[in-house]
């Protein structure tokens, strides 16, 4: 039967891909790949952070990845149910039937005792203590827990929201930078031939995957276009002097002017000035 490390390595070698590449895709450091492969488990680090780097490597080669932790957990370096069970168990109660007096003073009379306790009924019995909350109504130290829990993941949540925000708003006035030219052999889609007066006024937005593209005459404000462009589609616009050029992604866009085809400067969303 094969280890964990030979159908770790067996499945990257049978895709073809190396360590190095394996470590960028997964994010996963390519020494304790190394160890995954050499079956050694060792890394010096909790056992949840090596249960989740197996478990991501397992996924990312297309393995079984239960029967992977599975084998991993009968080497006994790790027990992932260990810590359910043991907060399973404390929390385990049974509790005892309380009898109220009614009133007219007499106290509600007691069931009779079955056979398999007859030979118990001259022991003396333990009284039985009853939880605060179920007495009192106070809540319990669980639901004060989880109410705890779930203030601190709104208000986390809350921050990242903000923090977004104000990422988006400082992020248009930084990335108005000039793009940088590039060979007109990188990109193969043919142009459209565009009748124009003036051919050098002709910018044409070629869209090397999906984008959402808005371009503004810088002179008069004046948008002459604003819409989707699709993979491998092209758009000549006639324009008069300097262009905003607006993008959701920057890498699926080039523009060529006079010939030349210009990158953006900016990967994700960002804004370019052209001549």
């Amino acid at each position: 039967m094969q280890t964990i490390g030979e159908r770790l390595e067996e499945a990257r070698k049978r895709k073809g891909i190396s360590i190095r590449e394996a470590s960028e895709s997964t994010k996963i450091r390519s020494d304790y790949l190394q160890k995954f492969e050499s079956n050694s488990f060792e890394l010096n680090l909790p056992d949840i952070y090596v249960r989740g780097f197996l478990r991501s490597y397992a996924q990312y080669l297309k393995l079984n990845t239960e029967k992977l932790l599975t084998d991993y957990a009968s080497l006994g370096l790790g027990s992932p149910r260990d810590a359910r069970d043991s907060r399973r168990h404390e929390t385990r109660e049974s509790f005892g039937r309380i009898d109220l007096a009614e009133a007219g003073g007499k106290s509600a009379p007691s069931p009779a005792p079955s056979q398999d306790n007859a030979g118990a009924r001259n022991q003396p019995q333990q009284a039985r203590s009853v939880p605060t909350s179920v007495v009192t109504g106070a809540p319990s130290a669980d639901r004060r827990q989880k109410f705890k829990t779930s203030f601190i993941v709104g208000g986390a949540a809350l921050a990242l929201l903000l923090l977004i925000i104000i990422l988006r708003a400082i992020l248009p006035g930084t990335s108005d930078s000039r793009p940088t030219p590039a060979s007109s052999s990188t990109h193969n889609t043919p142009l459209p031939t565009v009748a124009a007066e003036n051919p050098e006024n002709v910018l044409r937005l070629i869209a090397i995957d999906n984008v959402r593209v808005k371009v503004t005459q810088q002179s008069d404000k004046k948008v002459l276009f604003d819409g989707d462009l699709v993979k491998g589609e092209t758009r000549a616009i006639e324009r008069n002097g300097k262009v905003n050029v607006t993008y959701d992604i920057g890498k699926n866009l080039q523009v060529e002017i006079r010939g030349k085809i210009y990158h953006m400067t900016i990967e994700g969303w960002g804004r370019n000035s052209l001549d």
